[in-house]
């Protein structure tokens, strides 16, 4: 399919919202691209004059097959399956044999694929892939996602414009993890992950994967190592730990059309990419580096840096994941935590934390990676001796008065030894009565 012919004015046919935003995706494949002048492309999106210019910019040859005007043409009832496969197998273009491409852009069409389409139809380019041929995607890790895949159009080595359809749909299939996409892909190591960096959607994230890559590079993440330990980021020490609350928590989720959770946690890309599955929205805040020792016993405007914890009014919280922050807080500190969260409570407001039993406790907070609904992996920190002054469950209630204890885990099989895991939720009443 030519430039020419694969053109679709997709503002004309759909109702569109334009909106541009900051790929790190595209600037990694640009800094690869930017050293070589024979570079060939292949966008499996529909054509853009925009993206025709950008790589024609690196002297670089792109081809478009435009994937998504198929899904678009259908909408929300596009074929799966069977169906689909013909379609596309008499819709792609034929290749010579010796036709390879260095870059293929697949966008957000996987996302509209059923697992078996998706392996047929990675198989059906892998044979016009180089060694070290880049696969730029992105996956949908929210409840929902558009309708139809968006259109992208190339701007610069940072920005690209996205055109999508106006409206939204519940997943067509299970949500597209990392682990999932690489099944279907096993000849490609991950190169690079991209999630929540400045300038990017909240409910993407951006992959960049290498074709059989050299698999002693060890610098670069191995398939096979991903799926075995799930996560591309998961430290090769970590202690195993069976959360009760946390499948709790799960299940609530799931109960909520729209929800939105806090992870106050340190920053672990997959656990907010597991929990944006259940969520509609996900803020993270690794909130241990706000913390401040206050000037005064009861001066709590000093004990948070002015920064922290600043929302927009309208934003309630349904889950708030705590950790083991709280254990490492003083009261102080604590008063002012509760006094920036209490404007995002409601009163079915859910707080999950967990306190250390023992004459022990870790230094600083243990990094907590989400293995799956039952299953957390905590990287272990030296410990330290309890001091008086440390917060624990009842003391941290005295300052989050509103609440009371809605569930409680210790001595369960598979958990720490040490860890007792708290869900807290508000009083009835507690919360609407304080707002009125």
């Amino acid at each position: 399919m030519t430039l020419l012919t694969s053109t679709i004015d997709l503002a004309q046919e759909f109702e569109l919202q334009k909106t541009v935003y900051r790929s790190p995706g595209i600037t990694a494949i640009y800094n690869e691209l930017k050293s070589s002048t024979r570079n060939t492309i292949l966008d499996l999106g529909s054509s853009s004059a925009a993206s025709f210019q950008f790589f024609s910019q690196l002297s670089s040859q792109i081809h478009f097959e435009g994937i998504d005007s198929i899904l678009h043409e259908s909408g929300a009832d596009y074929m799966t399956g069977d169906n689909l496969r013909a379609t596309l197998e008499n819709y792609l273009s034929t290749f010579a044999s010796d036709k390879k491409f260095d870059v293929i852009l697949a966008w957000d069409i996987f996302n509209y694929l059923d697992p078996a389409t998706l392996n047929w139809l990675i198989k059906r380019l892998n044979q016009h892939c180089r060694a070290n041929t880049l696969v730029h995607c992105i996956k949908y890790v929210g409840r929902h996602m558009p309708v139809a895949p968006r259109h992208y159009q190339l701007l610069d080595k940072y920005h690209i414009n996205v055109q999508a359809d106006a409206k939204d749909s519940a997943r067509r299939f299970a949500t597209m993890d990392t682990s999932t996409l690489l099944k279907n892909m096993p000849d490609y190591l991950v190169d690079h992950t991209y999630m929540r960096h400045e300038g990017m959607p909240q409910d993407i994230t951006e992959l960049v994967l290498r074709f059989q890559a050299d698999k002693k590079d060890n610098k670069r993440q191995l398939a096979s190592a991903e799926l075995a330990r799930t996560s591309d980021e998961l430290p090769q020490h970590t202690l195993a730990h069976r959360s009760y609350a946390i499948e709790q928590i799960c299940a609530h989720l799931r109960s909520l059309p729209k929800a939105t959770v806090l992870n106050l946690g340190a920053k672990a890309t997959h656990s907010n990419d597991f929990f944006l599955a259940h969520a509609e929205q996900v803020f993270a805040e690794d909130l241990v580096y706000s913390l401040v020792a206050p000037t005064s016993p009861d001066d709590t405007a000093s004990a948070l840096r002015q920064h922290a914890l600043n929302y927009s009014p309208e934003i309630k919280f349904d889950v708030i994941l705590a950790w083991d922050l709280f254990n490492h807080c003083s009261s102080v500190q604590l008063a002012a935590i509760h006094k920036k969260l209490l404007p995002h409570l409601h009163d079915n407001t859910k707080i999950f934390a967990f306190f250390y039993a023992g004459a022990h406790k870790p230094q600083w907070p243990q990094k907590c990676f989400v293995i799956d609904e039952q299953n957390v992996a905590l990287v272990p920190a030296p410990k330290r001796t309890v001091a008086k002054e440390d917060i624990s469950a009842v003391g941290w209630l005295k300052i989050f008065r509103e609440f009371k204890m809605s569930s409680t885990f210790i001595f369960r099989p598979g958990m720490l030894q040490g860890i007792c895991e708290y869900i807290f939720q508000p009083s009835e009443g507690a919360l609407s009565k304080k707002s009125s």
